[in-house]
């Protein structure tokens, strides 16, 4: 299990709640939105993070990830 979290830009808040529901969409992983800009993101291994920071780098321009726990 990996968890991420995802700070972005104030000016994409808007994306962040269709980004969490097309995460929570995929079989075993999990996005919790926290705020207007933040989100937590848990996925099973190494290729579900991989493959949720190329998303994010797709979704979002302004923004940030911090690994929580590897």
């Amino acid at each position: 299990m990996e968890a991420i979290k995802l700070s972005i830009g104030f000016r994409e808040w808007s994306k962040l709640p269709d980004f969490v529901a097309m995460i929570n969409a995929e079989a075993e992983m999990f996005a919790y939105e926290i705020d207007n800009t933040t989100a937590l993101i848990v996925t099973q291994g190494c290729c579900g993070t991989a493959w949720v920071k190329a998303q994010v780098a797709r979704w979002f321009e302004d923004q940030y990830t911090e690994t929580i726990k590897k």
